[in-house]
């Protein structure tokens, strides 16, 4: 088994493992307000209700109606159902054959068309060139070894002017142990030159760092031109009522994700 399908074997055993346990990012969103969602992505809320601020930034969804959307490694049942009330033609990738059945309940509860794909998201040879206006990609990436191969399938199925909504972690807190919490802050025990490891020493799954110059090359070099960058607002703004020692509570400390808005040329 060569390196490629020695990773994706681990993370999708992984992920339909979370299905089966319930996990949180697999589970779908069956109570969303339409009305609220078209307001949000309308850029007409001033206190934006969970679920709907893990879709950031709104800007994205002003004008998904009638448009081809791709959610890339976002099964689950969640991105795929916003895009879904705003009126989007929406297909999801994701590894996960479990997260894809849940994008299909979403899709029966709220009455829109879903195409679901499982497949890799370094490997989208099922889609066709130039046949999506957005990719949404969900925080994913860090279990990919090479960026740059998402990034350059990603160019071939955008349409020219397309924007990707490209998933990245911040390469400085990845591999912080959420358990070395001392009661004043987290412990960095993981040299920064050291790009993959197990997800814990208990399970296979296998997670990836990419340095900053791989992740914003890695765009340019792929034909994209890069719009914007935020940190995402569940990492700077929260309530401090999370467990100590818990990954909610280590975000305090240690942001994890912003993303990328990036335009095919």
């Amino acid at each position: 088994m060569n390196k490629q399908n020695s990773y994706a074997s681990a993370n999708k055993e992984w992920w339909e493992k979370m299905v089966k346990e319930d996990c949180g990012f697999t589970r779908p969103w069956l109570n969303l307000n339409p009305a609220i969602v078209q307001k949000y992505a309308k850029g007409q809320l001033k206190d934006v209700p969970k679920p709907l601020d893990e879709i950031f930034p709104s800007s994205i969804l002003a004008d998904v109606k009638d448009k081809d959307v791709l959610c890339l490694a976002s099964g689950g049942g969640q991105q795929s159902a916003i895009f879904g009330l705003l009126g989007a033609r929406v297909t999801v990738v994701d590894i996960a054959d479990g997260q894809l059945i849940n994008d299909k309940k979403a899709a029966d509860h709220y009455g829109y068309n879903v195409t679901t794909i499982q497949a890799d998201m370094s490997d989208l040879s099922a889609l066709k060139d130039n046949s999506f206006d957005l990719v949404y990609q969900a925080p994913s990436m860090g279990y990919i070894p090479d960026v740059k191969k998402v990034y350059s399938e990603v160019a071939r199925i955008l349409r020219s002017g397309g924007l990707y909504r490209a998933d990245a972690q911040n390469p400085l807190s990845q591999f912080v142990d959420e358990s070395s919490w001392d009661g004043k802050g987290y412990r960095i025990s993981v040299p920064y030159a050291v790009k993959e490891r197990k997800k814990t020493e208990d399970k296979n799954a296998i997670e990836f760092r990419h340095y900053l110059d791989e992740t914003f090359n890695g765009l340019l070099e792929c034909g994209f031109i890069i719009e914007h960058v935020q940190e995402a607002p569940g990492d700077l703004y929260q309530d401090g009522q999370s467990e100590p020692g818990s990954w909610l509570h280590s975000l305090l400390y240690i942001p994890e994700l912003f993303v990328i808005l990036a335009r095919k040329k």
